[in-house]
């Protein structure tokens, strides 16, 4: 019955990778058989899984049938009591050898793309607190429920290790729809967590940032560092140029990053290689932004009830004409229309 509700789809060679042996095991602690996990990825004429990395789509989908399988709405929440965030590899390992909370948020938004290139990770700072944001990259139609309460819950119970059980960020976003039961994530988060939001985002306040968490040896730190470097570039090298510049477009959106200079640099290469490459392929950096705000206004108007102006705002638009017009080119409708007929179509 359980698997019914979540049919097999084919993998692809853009479906990218994410370490998951800690999802299996949780999975089989709460008494379910590794072939009833098989039988949900795999046909049965196919090999094996590899359970200690399987595509992004197979962990999202997994990750909501075990939810669903024992019955537990707050599964992510509950992981993210049990699961180390250097589960995930990569970057993840940094943060055990940063001298503040300040460095760990900002190695996170760094190389995030060794912890998978299925994710973006983005750390903004500001005057008074300074924020995460957390976003998966999956089709409209995809749950990220699960993963990304994990994700926010991570990050506070690492932080809770360093500054105490009673911690709490300033707020919490997030972009689906508001639970019927509030207090889970109260307890949890505390009082400031706001739903039908454009990004899945947590506050931290700076005096909190600065917060001395280890006597970390420099030298080492350095070693790790250029490691994930090597590991960083070796992952750019191996993907297709679409999509590292559509990632990035897509990790600084609405940001003054979100350029073809920064672009550039952030793929170690000048803005004329950049040009180049892109115009061998048919397409420019414009075309691409375009395309990609596009896959991020449909997600934001289709899953959110947030203003459609603040979601202009979010990518970049200073006027909501603007984005407006912009959108109706591509799609055919404006945003308004656009979210009618998606609400239409989910219900």
């Amino acid at each position: 019955m359980y698997l019914e509700a979540f049919p097999q789809m084919p993998h692809s060679d853009n479906n990218p990778l994410v370490r998951m042996k800690w999802l299996v095991d949780a999975a089989m602690e709460r008494g379910i058989a590794p072939e009833e996990m098989r039988e949900l990825l795999v046909a049965p004429e196919e090999a094996e899984p590899d359970w200690d990395a399987l595509p992004m789509e197979s962990y999202i989908r997994l990750f909501n049938w075990v939810a669903e399988r024992i019955g537990d709405r707050y599964l992510g929440i509950h992981l993210a009591r049990e699961v180390d965030l250097a589960s995930f590899g990569g970057g993840t390992y940094m943060i055990h050898h940063s001298s503040s909370l300040k460095e760990c948020c900002q190695y996170l938004d760094r190389y995030d793309q060794t912890i998978s290139q299925g994710v973006a990770i983005a750390f903004i700072e500001g005057a008074r607190d300074s924020r995460l944001e957390y976003r998966v990259f999956q089709h409209a139609s995809a749950d990220t429920t699960q993963d990304m309460e994990m994700a926010m819950g991570m990050l506070v119970c690492f932080i809770r290790r360093h500054l105490g059980a009673q911690w709490h960020p300033e707020r919490v976003h997030f972009p689906h729809a508001t639970p019927a039961q509030l207090e889970k994530f109260h307890t949890f988060f505390g009082t400031e967590v706001l739903f039908d939001q454009p990004v899945t985002a947590i506050w931290i306040n700076n005096e909190d940032l600065d917060a001395k968490i280890s006597n970390a040896d420099p030298y080492l730190l350095e070693v790790l560092r250029n490691h994930v470097d090597e590991l960083q570039k070796s992952i750019l090298d191996q993907n297709n140029m679409i999509s590292r510049v559509c990632y990035h477009i897509a990790q600084s959106l609405g940001s003054e990053d979100c350029t073809a200079n920064t672009t550039a640099e952030r793929l170690f290469m000048s803005r004329r290689s950049l040009t180049r490459h892109l115009s061998k392929l048919g397409t420019s950096f414009q075309e691409l932004r375009i395309q990609v705000t596009a896959e991020a206004a449909k997600k934001a108007l289709a899953e959110t009830n947030s203003n459609i102006s603040e979601i202009a705002l979010r990518l970049g638009y200073s006027e909501t004409s603007a984005f407006d017009r912009s959108f109706k080119n591509l799609t055919g409708n404006s945003p308004k229309q656009y979210r009618e007929l998606a609400r239409k179509t989910h219900h």
